[in-house]
């Protein structure tokens, strides 16, 4: 089970097309903490007649924080010499961690987590930890809560009864407050929203307790392996179905899955066909190691492409990052949660520092060498046998002290990347060129829009007498095109407007399809939809077929859509692309501004982070815009109109 939802979160967070659900892993994650910490308080409660919380958060604690703290020393260091900019965001976010309330950071802080590799800046390389605060919140939480059932309800039908509708009030919290078009981040993370996949685990345990599911009969474990296989099979269908922007997933995707999951985690409790395949052991060796996984692989994945820079990743970059992330689970869990699993944090502790003190007072006994040692040449052993007749003091003290001094260089420069002074992870160029496309597109909305009443005659009827000239191709007025689009038409707002003048532009940072289906659905709406439509969308997530369906359906036959396609190191890049060519081929009132086939050309107008271009990149996006919308016109104009050659 483990092992199945860390290798779906991974293959999300590498950007594997055939996982664009994957980020269902963390609810699979989910229900088996909900069932196991529930069985196991509810065990200690039957054994003991009480909730041993100190004992039960003491071992929380034992279990989570080392590798946790050791990991975040780590990634600071890292981050501080591989992409020192990176120290603005990661001090508030290192806080949040120590305090398990990351979710919350992000919330406030309005972090997408389905757009972190297209933002202005490189993805922040503590983003995961939303789902591991979540989590100890509940470990702190719901002890309490559960004692309070356990005493106040009798009968495992109502405690069962009451935990699930606590996971539909969380559901319902969830789809009252999704707005459909927007960034679901904000529900994703929230305790409040996120809590159903726990509670149905707790729901589980308190109905099917593990040790019932595993003696159960024949008959009843055959029922039980068929809903692990269906559970299963649902989960793959999602994995693979749904995607981040998906409405359906807020909450009904998130459900079926954590309903699903609740399938499989039964049947991997028991002891039929399911149990046996999740206890092979390579599935075994991933499970016991999926926290340590977990942890790691999104500060490698984030630090990889910082190494990395711009450009598309290959199959080669995703086996190294799974590769290192594997090794350091493996390191973490061989050298830091084992030892203190088994002995205690204090205990493993004063253990390695006997370790170093008697690697210092060693040495002076080995140098006493008897009379009779020998000392000549010929006496001398060479190649490996000179390692065998090491003393065995510096074979066995060299891990210690290498481990020592590795973990105090990365404390200093963890320290220290801590407490230098910041620098911008955005070029101050781009920070500007962006405040100015904001301020072009609030003022190309406050000062310029079409009043509805004039604008109903004329916006849904042909393009206005001026784009007709003979001899010449369509001339586009500004006052005939509405542009609704993300970042990269933010950074080039200015440049719009200069070809333009009148341009309506409503761009937005961070900004999915399906939010710029929502605006441009309210200015139809409103009877503010100008002739042109240009729809600059696709950096910070995928198009779907029917969301171009959609947006046609809004924009009508009478006018004109310009679709940009998209540029940059993005997972999504083809797939978007595609949907957009295959919109255009389509024909009727669909045009297609190439504008990754203009900027492929000369990537050296983008910035660096490869997605948003330099202003001389957003004269050439306005140039790509621009002709796409006089060819809508040509194509659009009266016959009596001459076309233009």
């Amino acid at each position: 089970m483990r092992a199945l939802a860390v290798l779906a979160v991974m293959g999300f967070h590498e950007g594997a097309s055939e996982l664009s659900g994957g980020f269902l892993g963390v609810d699979i994650f989910f229900v088996l903490s909900g069932f196991l910490i529930t069985d196991l308080l509810v065990t200690r409660y039957d054994t003991l007649g009480r909730l041993d919380l100190r004992d039960f958060w003491t071992r929380r604690a034992r279990r989570l924080l080392p590798a946790l703290a050791v990991m975040l020393v780590v990634v600071t260091a890292a981050a501080s010499v591989i992409e020192p900019t990176q120290e603005v965001s990661l001090r508030p976010a290192l806080l949040a961690a120590v305090t398990y309330t990351s979710n919350w950071y992000q919330i406030l802080h309005h972090v997408s987590y389905f757009a972190a590799f297209s933002q202005l800046t490189a993805p922040a390389p503590l983003d995961h930890l939303w789902s591991l605060a979540i989590e100890e919140q509940f470990y702190l939480l719901w002890p309490l809560i559960l004692w309070f059932l356990l005493f106040r309800l009798n009968g495992r039908r109502s405690r069962v009864t009451v935990i699930l509708l606590a996971a539909a009030a969380s559901a319902l919290v969830m789809a009252l407050q999704y707005t459909p078009g927007g960034d679901p981040s904000g529900v994703y993370y929230g305790t409040d929203t996120h809590a159903s996949a726990l509670l149905i685990g707790a729901a589980l345990a308190l109905a099917y307790p593990l040790a019932s599911l595993g003696s159960l009969p024949a008959a009843q474990t055959k029922r039980l392996d068929a809903a692990g296989v269906a559970g299963l099979a649902v989960l793959a269908w999602a994995i693979g179905h749904f995607s981040g922007n998906d409405p359906a997933v807020y909450p009904v995707g998130l459900i079926v899955a954590a309903l699903a999951a609740a399938c499989l985690v039964a049947a991997a409790a028991g002891n039929g066909v399911i149990a046996v395949i999740t206890s092979l052991p390579p599935l075994r060796w991933v499970g016991v190691r999926s926290y340590g996984m977990y942890l790691w692989h999104w500060p490698v994945i984030a630090l990889a492409a910082a190494l990395a820079g711009s450009g598309p990743t290959s199959a080669w970059t995703w086996l190294i990052e799974t590769g290192v992330t594997i090794a350091l689970a493996a390191a973490s869990w061989r050298f830091i949660e084992t030892p203190i699993l088994q002995n205690g944090l204090r205990t493993t502790i004063r253990h390695w520092r006997q370790q170093l003190a008697d690697i210092r007072t060693r040495p002076a006994d080995a140098r006493t060498r008897p009379a009779d040692a020998p000392t000549g040449p010929a006496d001398a052993p060479t190649g490996p046998a000179d390692v065998r007749t090491r003393p065995a003091w510096r074979r066995r003290g060299s891990v210690p002290v290498a481990v020592a001094t590795v973990t105090a260089i990365a404390v200093v420069v963890a320290v220290f990347g801590v407490v230098r002074p910041s620098e911008s992870a955005t070029p101050p160029g781009l920070l500007r060129q962006v405040a100015e496309g904001q301020r072009i597109s609030s003022a190309s909305q406050s000062g310029r829009t079409v009043k509805a009443g004039a604008h109903k005659s004329t916006a849904a009827s042909s393009p206005p007498a001026t784009a007709c000239r003979s001899g010449q191709q369509p001339k586009v007025s500004g006052d005939q095109v509405t542009a609704v689009g993300d970042s990269i038409m933010v950074a080039s707002a200015a440049a719009l407007n200069a070809a333009m003048p009148g341009i309506y532009i409503d761009a937005q940072v961070g900004r999915q399809m399906q939010s710029g289906l929502a605006a441009i659905q309210d200015l139809a709406a409103a009877g503010t939809l100008r002739h042109i439509v240009v729809i600059g969308l696709g950096t910070n997530g995928d198009v779907t077929a029917g969301q171009i369906r959609q947006l046609r359906q809004v924009i009508g036959p009478n006018r004109d859509l310009v679709l940009v396609n998209t540029f940059g190191p993005m997972p999504w890049e083809h797939e978007v692309n595609a949907e957009l060519d295959a919109a255009a081929r389509q024909g009727g009132n669909v045009e297609l501004a190439n504008w990754n086939k203009a900027i492929a050309a000369d990537p050296s107008l983008l910035w660096p982070d490869g997605i948003h271009p330099q202003p001389s990149g957003a004269k050439l996006y306005a140039r790509v815009v621009l002709a796409a919308a006089r060819a809508a016109l040509s194509r659009a104009q009266p016959s009596s109109c001459p076309k233009p050659h």
